[in-house]
């Protein structure tokens, strides 16, 4: 594979999976889950939406990882990288 083929490829693995839409359904089941308590946190701060980013992140990352365990070592090794 060239790297041309393989961002061809990656790119449309982002088409067919939108993650800006899982983004955003994540994001409202957090909003909505009853486990944040909003009301008391400052307009200007981003501490709360760096949590839910990254309470996000980190479901989708369980949801999108390998499941063969050679795969999920390869990914393991290349997360040092970037």
């Amino acid at each position: 594979m060239t790297q041309e083929e393989l961002k061809q490829r990656f790119m449309e693995l982002l088409r067919t999976h939108p993650i800006d839409t899982e983004v955003q359904q994540l994001y409202y089941k957090a909003v909505h889950s009853g486990a944040l308590n909003i009301a008391d946190e400052p307009a200007s701060d981003y501490r709360l939406p760096k949590i839910i980013l990254y309470a996000v992140l980190s479901a989708m990352a369980e949801t999108w990882q390998p499941t063969l365990d050679y795969n999920r070592q390869e990914a393991e090794n290349l997360k040092l990288f970037i």
